[in-house]
This record gives structure tokens, sequence and C-alpha cells, in this order.
């Protein structure tokens, strides 16, 4: 059964003419009743008397009655989805990596609240694995998280490409260079996240062909980016930054040769997720609240988190 051979008995039951039937739904007659009596067939009921002149049997007036019910919700979904497209009102539950939310979220959230009133956000900062878990039980609506998931029940949508930069304490050769060569990084006085950000599996596959890890008195591993440029500006070692998370200008910052590394940042939702003016209206909001360089994916190489 499907709803093609709905549209067809309906047509007939308007019409009562097996011709004007077929002419109304743009198919020929022979197409029509074959694919009535395959209904039938597969009903094992008959839905139209053979008599002239052509009316449905008892059983077949309550499935054609039922037939026009089912189009009429079937247009009715597809209005309600052309709609629900179209509109960004309503309250969502908005999840968002601690890497990014303090650094991304106050360049251009209250500005989109106050452009779209009726746009409500409930805000939770999450690690990235938990991030996909409540997407998938339908427990977050959007997510802003660094891309690529791998995930087939998840769609991807990329807003910008940001650059990962090196932060040095002053005592290390990198506070001397202009420009650092990707390839001279060890994990020798190297300082990361802890387990569990994604911005570590970033900082790790950057450095995971430098050798094997030194071991100090001083293994360090913490929650905040803040954290770790507090160590590094009290000459405990280096880190690995994205640039939002920074002043630019801090002699402590270094770029990289080009190709530079970047994270690519996206905007993620469960593929059941209509809303589609909301999410172009949010990739709007980002990039205009974010520095230019962003935008452009050349000259940079994206480095995997996973």
């Amino acid at each position: 059964m499907n709803l093609q051979q709905l549209e067809y008995i309906v047509a007939l039951d308007i019409h009562r003419n097996h011709a004007k039937a077929a002419e109304h739904c743009h198919v020929t007659q022979p197409t029509l009743s074959m694919m009535v009596k395959k209904l039938e067939d597969e009903l094992d009921v008959r839905i139209f008397d053979k008599g002239q002149p052509l009316k449905p049997t008892p059983a077949g007036e309550m499935i054609v009655s039922r037939s026009r019910q089912i189009l009429q919700d079937i247009k009715n979904l597809k209005e309600f989805i052309r709609n629900e497209k179209d509109s960004i009102e309503g309250e969502f539950r908005l999840g968002v990596i601690p890497t990014l939310a303090p650094y991304l979220l106050p360049r251009f959230l209250n500005g989109f609240l106050e452009k779209n009133p009726g746009t409500s956000f409930t805000v939770m900062e999450l690690q990235t694995q938990e991030i996909i878990r409540l997407l998938k039980t339908n427990r977050l609506d959007i997510a802003i998280l660094v891309t690529p998931i791998d995930d087939r029940e998840i769609r991807e949508v990329p807003v910008f490409y940001e650059p990962i930069l090196l932060y040095t304490s002053e005592g290390l050769k990198y506070y001397q260079q202009d420009k650092v060569n990707l390839k001279s990084l060890t994990y020798d006085n190297l300082l990361m996240l802890e387990e569990g950000h994604c911005f570590r599996g970033q900082v790790e596959n950057l450095c995971s062909a430098k050798g094997k890890k030194v071991h100090h008195q001083l293994n360090y591993q913490s929650g905040s980016f803040e954290t770790l440029k507090a160590m590094v500006d009290n000459n405990y070692g280096y880190t690995l930054i994205p640039e939002l998370s920074v002043n630019v200008k801090s002699k402590h910052v270094k770029h990289f040769m080009s190709p530079e590394p970047v994270r690519e940042v996206s905007l993620a939702v469960h593929h059941g997720f209509v809303k589609e003016m909301l999410l172009s209206k949010l990739r709007d909001a980002i990039l205009k609240s974010i520095p230019a360089h962003f935008k452009k994916n050349e000259k940079y190489v994206r480095v995997r988190w996973n």
C-alpha cells in the first residue's frame, strides 16, 4: 500500500470514471486500474463495484473515507513542516563544548536574542560525547562543537575554521620565534586539557609523531584554557590554544607556519531537526561575530579531534 494508491481510489470516488480519474492523477487509465486492483488484492476486499455507475462497496466507502483523512493528514504534515522550516520561534536546548562556550557565545548570543524575541535557549556546557548522546536521544536540539563527528545520525553544518595557536612561556625557545614550525612540537613542557575535551585530542594528533612523553616533576592537566594560560604566564611550559580564547597581540602567542592548524566549528543537529531558518540565522549571526580570516579554510590544515 502506498499514498499513490490512496490518491487513485479517492479520485475514482470523486469522478466515478476510470478515464477521468486517471486524467486527474496524470497517469494512464491502465496504470490507475492496475494499482487499484493491487490495493484490493493486498487488502483482500473489493473497493469498487464492477457495475455501472461506478461506486464504492460498503467496505470501499470506509476505505475511501479513511484514505481521504490520511491524505489530508499528510498534506497538513507537509504544511506544518514547511512552516516549521521558516520559523525560528520556540524554546530550544543548546549544547556547547566548554572550549567554545565562554569565548564564542558572548560574541553573538545576546544580539541574536534581541533580534529574535520569540526565540529562547537553554544553554548547557557539555563535552562532545555527551552532546552527541543527547542529540541522538532528542534531549538537545542544537549543538555548537568541533567536527567532524562522523555519526550518521547527526547532521553537521560547518560554520568557521578557528586557528590553533601556541601559547608559550618566556623561558622556552618558541618565545623568540616569529612563527613556529609545527614539526618542532614535542610533549616536553606541554600542558594539556584533561581527558574528555576534544581539543586535547587535537593537540595529541598534532604531537602524535613527536616522540614519547617526557616525564617531569609536573604533569599538569587542566579543565580550562584560563588555567593553562595562567600556568604558562608563570613559566610552566607551553600549551596549544584556539584563537578566540587568547589575545593574539600577546608576546606569549605564536602563530604556526603555513599551513596553520585549525579546528572546524559547526552547528550540529539530529537529522530529524526541521528548523532550517533557525540554523541559517544562527550560522549568519556567528559568522558576523568572528574574525574574517576564520571564514575561509585556505592555507590551513584541519585537525581532527577523534
